[in-house]
């Protein structure tokens, strides 16, 4: 990722050049559910493989999770306000740097240092983060604009935005040891300890620090030893109540059309059929880990369990329990770092009223890194498992592709993959032709504030007749539009506070030239979330 990053450093400082010179019965019910788990099958692999997409679980993203390391007695408060206003004192500046610090000045940068420190001091980080981002696009690329953006971040408890910040100032400005302990803090703001410690021995191996940063480096040190102690799984668990439109995944229709010796006819079905609201309750537990391996190799483990109880529809109460595995390591492409090769699985079994389906995927692709972008091509193997209904049983192979791009606090992409689901029974319709298209976007909309959306639309359509009976003897085919979308707040003035509110709200829209496919599913969910 470093190289990536470098990469874009050396994209954005060029640009800045040119400016200045330019997702019924129990088996309608248990294809509706693997339909909605489909997707969040997908999505988790690629998260952990470094993808994207919604925390389908209402956690908070890595992100945020792994600011809670500076939990592990952060004695390394240090005065980010000072800093903002000591760009080169931690160690004597370059030439180049001494040149850069004489022109800002009498630049922009000199009334903004101003106002920002200023905003530090009154307590308010938040401001001065957003201040200083309002100048991303004219600054970007600047060691000395990206070294304020990069401090203001880490103030404001935005130690990913500070990360990609101060790697421009170090590519810049190689000798800057002030901007490199501070993207070693970054680093370990976001549990990236062993990154952080070489950064700190680069740090002490090509510079002589001053007593002050030597303090302040020893400092850090003590917290990632403190945070190592810590270090191994992390967990999250959840106490929810919600309320669904549709709690049996009954059918959208009250009859059906038949057709009986070429005469139409109507089937009324019975009310048991139809869509039943009700609220509920839920619980959730998840546990995860990464592994640093060599060679700049990583490994992600995660297991998760959710329980719904449903006040008066008990015969739909849940069970769902997933593990997802994953492994990346850097490769070259084409010349150029940054491309990740990455493989994941995963299992998944979702039971109730004594019925489920299990699922086991496998996945692997390629991640390259585009401008400001990540592109990734991938295959995807999904075993389903229909118990009480093995009609429905499946293989289906995937290839796909996505994209994502994001700039200061928001991210976005989507995911299009084609699938061949090959029945492994005598299944009516036979064999189905699979598109999936997913769409996505994260906004940190303050440091205690994450917005999520997520949008699947769908498309199955059978090879073969569904049923003489229905719709004329046609294939069947099924349109699916599902939504979602997700607030994680942290209460308090402290966003790395352990507890975080949950709020989704989840709408699934099923539409088919076969009754029996029809479904529409609403519901939402509030909860409390507490990070262990």
């Amino acid at each position: 990722m470093l190289a990536r990053r470098v990469r874009d450093a050396c994209l954005a400082t060029a640009a800045r050049l040119a400016r200045l010179a330019k997702r019924r019965p129990h088996a309608v019910a248990l294809q509706a559910l693997g339909g909605v788990l489909s997707f969040a099958l997908v999505i988790a692999p690629a998260q952990a493989a470094g993808g994207a997409g919604i925390p389908v679980s209402g956690q908070p993203t890595e992100a945020s999770k792994a600011t809670d390391a500076s939990k592990a007695t952060d004695a390394h408060k240090a005065t980010e306000a000072n800093k903002v206003t000591q760009a080169s004192e931690a160690t004597e500046p370059t030439e180049s740097a001494a040149t850069a610090a004489s022109a800002e000045a009498t630049s922009y940068l000199a009334t903004l240092r101003t106002q920002v420190q200023a905003l530090i001091a009154a307590g308010n980080a938040e401001a001065a983060f957003s201040l200083v981002a309002a100048h991303e696009d004219a600054g970007t690329g600047d060691p000395d604009y990206d070294y304020l953006l990069g401090t203001t971040a880490l103030a404001a408890g935005r130690p990913a935005v500070a990360v990609h910040a101060l790697e421009r100032v170090v590519l810049v400005q190689p000798s800057y040891a002030g901007a490199w302990l501070d993207l070693a803090i970054a680093h370990y703001r976001l549990n990236e300890l062993d990154t952080a410690d070489r950064m700190l021995a680069h740090v002490e191996q090509n510079f002589d620090p001053p007593p002050a940063l030597r303090t302040d480096i020893e400092a850090v040190r003590r917290n990632i030893s403190s945070a190592r102690r810590w270090r191994g799984w992390q967990g999250d668990v959840g106490a929810f109540a919600g309320h669904t439109s549709n709690a049996n995944y009954g059918l959208s229709v009250s009859a059906l059309r038949l057709t009986l010796d070429g005469v139409p006819a109507t089937l009324l079905l019975d009310p048991s059929y139809q869509p039943r609201a009700d609220s509920f309750g839920e619980l959730r537990a998840s546990a995860s880990r990464r592994f640093e391996l060599d060679a700049g190799r990583q490994a992600d483990a995660t297991v998760a369990l959710r329980h719904r109880l449903h006040a008066s529809q008990s015969a739909q109460d849940q069970w769902d329990a997933s593990a997802t595995g994953s492994w990346r390591r850097p490769v070259p492409w084409r010349g150029q770092d940054g491309a990740v090769l990455f493989a994941a699985g995963s299992v998944r079994e979702l039971r109730f009223d004594g019925r489920g389906v299990s699922q086991l995927q496998a996945s692997g692709g390629l991640r390259v890194p585009v401008g400001a972008c990540i592109i990734s091509g991938r295959a995807d193997l999904d075993q389903r498992r229909f118990s009480g209904a093995s009609a429905y049983d499946a293989l289906i192979p995937w290839l796909g592709a996505g994209a994502e791009c994001g700039r200061t606090g928001l991210q976005w992409g989507g995911q299009l993959r084609l699938g061949r689901d090959l029945a492994a029974n005598d299944r009516p319709g036979g064999d189905s032709l699979r598109a999936e298209t997913l769409a996505f976007s994260r906004w940190q909309a303050q440091p205690n504030l994450q917005l999520g959306a997520l949008l699947i639309a769908a498309h199955t359509r059978d090879d073969d007749a569904y049923s003489p009976l229905l719709a004329g003897g046609s294939r069947r085919w099924v349109n699916r539009l599902a939504a979602k979308l997700e607030a994680v707040w942290v209460p308090g003035p402290n966003p790395r506070s352990p507890w975080a509110v949950v709020i989704e709200i989840e709408s699934i829209r099923d539409r088919s030239n076969i009754g029996l496919s029809t479904l529409d599913v609403t519901q939402i969910l509030l909860g409390l979330n507490y990070r262990l």
